[in-house]
Parts: C-alpha cells; sequence; structure tokens
C-alpha cells in the first residue's frame, strides 16, 4: 500500500509502535518539502498550474476568433476621385450592374445607351438598391423605397437622396467618377 503525505489522527495511531510522525519520507508538519533541484514544489500548486494554464490556453483559443470576427480588419482600400470599374459590355440596356468604388458600392443604369450612376446603398437602412427597368425608377426592396434614376427621392422612408457618381465610357471601359 502506497504512503501519502496526509497524517489524520487515526492515521498516526497506524503507523505502529517504533514509527514517527515523519517516518517513511513523509515531511513532517505539512510543510513544503524540498522539491527537484532545491525548489519548494508541492503537488497541490502544480495540478493547479496545469489546470490554471490548461483554462487559459482554451480561453485564449475561444475567444481570439470572436475577437477577431467583432474587430473589422484594417481597411486597405486607396481613395481615388476615378476609377475603371467595368466594361460597357458588363451592363445589358435597359439594366444595371453594382460595381465598388472605393469604399461605395455604386449603381450602374444603361438606359438605352444612357448611362448614370448613384449610390447602391439605400439611406434609409443600407440596403442595397436595384433598377427596376419596368418602372424606370431605383427600389430598394427593404422598406419599398423609390428613387429617380439619378437618385432623387419619389417615396419611401428614406431621408436623403442617394448620391450621385459621374459615369462615362471610354473605349471599352466604364469609368466612374466622384460627382
Amino acid at each position: 500500500m502506497a504512503q501519502s503525505n496526509f497524517k489524520s489522527p487515526a492515521r498516526m495511531g497506524s503507523l505502529g509502535d517504533g514509527a514517527s510522525a515523519a517516518s517513511a519520507g513523509a515531511v513532517a508538519g505539512g510543510a513544503k518539502g524540498p522539491g527537484p533541484k532545491g525548489a519548494d514544489f508541492e503537488r497541490r500548486n502544480f495540478l493547479g498550474m496545469v489546470v490554471a494554464g490548461a483554462g487559459a490556453a482554451v480561453a485564449v483559443s475561444t475567444l481570439y476568433p470572436i475577437v477577431r470576427y467583432i474587430v473589422p480588419p484594417p481597411s486597405t482600400v486607396k481613395e481615388v476621385s476615378e476609377l475603371v470599374v467595368g466594361k460597357a459590355a458588363d451592363i445589358p440596356p435597359k439594366g444595371f450592374k453594382i460595381f465598388q468604388f472605393n469604399k461605395d458600392k455604386v449603381l450602374v443604369v444603361n438606359d438605352n445607351g444612357k448611362l448614370t450612376a448613384c449610390s447602391a446603398v439605400c439611406t434609409h437602412l443600407g440596403c442595397l438598391v436595384r433598377w427596376e427597368s419596368a418602372q424606370n425608377l431605383i427600389f430598394c426592396p427593404c422598406h419599398g423605397a423609390k428613387y429617380q434614376q439619378t437618385g432623387e427621392i419619389i417615396s419611401g422612408p428614406q431621408p436623403k437622396p442617394l448620391s450621385p457618381y459621374k459615369v462615362r465610357v471610354e473605349g471599352e471601359d466604364i469609368i466612374v467618377s466622384k460627382a
């Protein structure tokens, strides 16, 4: 049977006639005994440190992805005043396409060869708008906001018109610039 360092009063009596309280390599009085290389060492403290280290590792591995999700990455978009966003053939007649321009999304409408551009983000709650060629207007599907082709308000809950942009075609390229 293995001996432990625990000395209960009942166990003290069972050590036998000639055995002292400090026999069998036990540390007297519960004091810290010398550990490896002379350092004070206690099994309970060691296990506590191991459990705390494992808990810290689990906490870090759980919190890191959450923090990375919440904190946005640094912006690497270089602000320009004019940008080639696509090819003229990308937008069919009576059609539209949304392009990225700096940090904004721009709606370019081809109304039988006449190109117009305005912000593609509704000023009400930030939904993406779309061109409704049958009604000849820009429509926000979130709350029914309606805009003219140039971004002015027709009806709906939106507080401001869509920001206008300049658009032109040079060769095959569609070039969008700030208005």
